[in-house]
């Protein structure tokens, strides 16, 4: 006869737990928990819950879910005999598992892919979105926190997930180009984007393309089924002339694919320069700041750049050669190299292409390669009898916001048919071809005549290039020197002529060049300016003293 099998004490709890009705156990102890706190914790109480959790999840945790303060507790006491409880690293891995697939980008940076309700979310690993959606998540499953210490060990965890595990992904800032398509990302909780091609666009409620979103990116309106682009001019003080320079402007900032011109917006104090800055930003990349003070230096340009599809600045009063040349970077495409923190000598590199936006009393683009690529507006005073207070105003704004949004992407997609039409007559074509042509496919779309757009670009550029050629004093020597009425001609060495411009009286030396070499690196710079001002810089050959320069008055 087989002796009888001793049960364990916790074996003798769980049958005695079996036995009865656990549920009416647990239901009994949530009753009596308002009046007395400990009743969950009761040990046939705990014994019921543990029966319930092996038999079914989902009934402990709706049994458990209204126990607030608490269920951190009875998950640990509740755990079967040998596991132990999850370490918040581990209850972060559990659901980012779950819920997302991980990936990487050609430069390295880990991708998280997060399927939420039929809509795809993409997050850099690196971003708060992905650390606000992971701490949700725990939270709805666990009702904890997560120190910030497991959250980063587990984030790390995932990148390698998606380094070695996952594909490589392309992501996108605000716009792309897929195809023959244009992409832009809404950022609205949907994560819906537009589709704009060549006469037509679509609302989608998927991207096929994975946009990234930072911190400060705030929603484009939703488009309707009819806009008005026209509507714009009545929020934006821009002259009439001005106005097919600035739309193009603002649809070539949809196009990933080509070069951006900056766009410079000069005037009088109380011409409305940051408000119209900042309404034009609104219609292509609405951030939680949408206009930033002067740079301090290179590198705060370039992580503007990073952060955001527009660089925004505004009561900029001038920008030193080095954050000039930047902005010729950003406007056709290249990247800036710093030292990576924390190390010896690796670098760190941030390659973008961004639209810019400028405001000043003055137009600060003086250097001539960047006057090329500036479109620069000047906006008329405001008399005080049209002035309007700030609240009429953007309440005016919000209810034409949408509508004018509509119309841009109608008129984008109208260009876009156009485009293919379009040439420009050789003599006239720009630095910037590409915004130049489209230029003229918007001009066609609203019913303008061919060449008509290049007329006014042509006009802008010769006033940008004669205000450029001012700030620097060595053009107005140049131009007395070739206004002499000895003759048309004046040649000799860079060191002759930097002789003779230095005698010349009351000119502003302080871009004065302090050598022969410096000199020819100015004349280089200033040539094309001095050539639309009817003087020619040529090389002249090589004397004895050094490289000879003509100066032609044509």
């Amino acid at each position: 006869m087989n002796a009888p099998l001793k049960l364990t004490p916790a074996q003798v709890k769980q049958a005695a737990a079996e036995a009865t009705d656990p549920q009416a156990i647990v239901r009994d102890a949530l009753a009596r928990l308002p009046g007395d706190k400990g009743a969950i914790y009761e040990d046939e109480v705990v014994e019921a819950l543990r029966v319930i959790r092996r038999k079914s999840e989902a009934e402990y945790t709706r049994l458990t879910a209204n126990v607030k303060g608490q269920r951190t507790r009875l998950d640990k006491l509740t755990k079967g005999e040998g596991e132990q409880p999850d370490s918040p690293q581990d209850m972060v891995l559990a659901v980012a598992r779950q819920h997302a697939t991980y990936a990487h980008t050609a430069e390295g940076a880990g991708v998280a892919l997060i399927e939420i309700e039929g809509r795809q979310e993409v997050h850099l690993l690196t971003s708060s979105g992905l650390d606000r959606w992971l701490r949700g998540q725990v939270y709805a499953a666990h009702k904890v926190g997560i120190p910030d210490q497991a959250m980063k060990t587990a984030i790390a965890t995932l990148g390698a997930v998606g380094t070695f595990e996952g594909p490589e992904v392309q992501t996108h800032l605000r716009c792309a180009k897929q195809g023959d398509a244009y992409y832009i990302d809404l950022c609205d909780d949907g994560w819906r984007a537009v589709r704009i091609a060549a006469g037509e666009w679509s609302l989608l409620d998927r991207s096929p393309v994975h946009f990234i979103r930072t911190a400060g990116a705030r929603p484009l309106p939703q488009p309707g089924a009819r806009g008005n682009v026209n509507l714009l001019w009545k929020h934006l003080n821009v002259p009439k002339d001005a106005r097919p320079l600035v739309v193009t402007w603002l649809l070539d900032a949809m196009r990933p694919d080509t070069p951006y011109p900056v766009l410079e917006l000069a005037g009088e104090m109380g011409s409305s320069k940051s408000t119209t800055q900042r309404r034009l930003r609104a219609l292509i990349d609405p951030v939680a700041v949408p206009l930033r003070g002067a740079p301090k230096c290179v590198e705060d340009i370039h992580i503007a750049a990073a952060n955001a599809q527009v660089c925004s600045f505004e009561n900029l009063s001038s920008l030193s050669q080095d954050m000039q040349d930047a902005l010729c970077i950003l406007s056709t495409g290249g990247g800036y190299a710093t030292r990576q923190l924390y190390t010896n000598g690796e670098e760190h590199v941030i390659t973008s292409k961004r639209p810019v936006m400028l405001n000043g009393i003055n137009g600060v683009a003086t250097a001539p390669d960047l006057i090329e690529r500036v479109i620069t507006v000047e906006l008329p005073t405001i008399a005080a009898a049209k002035r309007q207070d700030e609240q009429s105003m953007e309440a005016a704004w919000l209810r034409d916001y949408p509508a004018i949004f509509t119309g841009l992407l109608t008129l984008f997609a109208e260009a876009l048919e156009m485009l293919p039409k379009v040439e420009i007559p050789e003599g006239m074509q720009k630095r910037m071809l590409d915004y130049q042509r489209l230029g003229e496919a918007v001009c066609m779309a609203l019913g303008g005549k061919a060449g008509e757009f290049s007329q006014r670009l042509d006009s802008m550029h010769g006033d940008s290039l004669a205000r450029g050629l001012e700030s620097y004093g060595v053009a107005v020597g140049i131009q007395i020197l070739a206004a002499r009425p000895e003759g048309r001609e004046w040649e000799g060495t860079y060191l002759q002529l930097l002789a003779e411009l230095n005698k010349m009286p009351e000119i502003d030396r302080s871009n004065w060049p302090r050598s022969p070499r410096h000199l020819s690196g100015q004349l280089k710079r200033i040539a094309p300016g001095l050539r639309r001002a009817g003087v020619r810089i040529e090389a002249a050959g090589r004397g004895r003293t050094g490289a000879k320069v003509r100066i032609v008055r044509e």
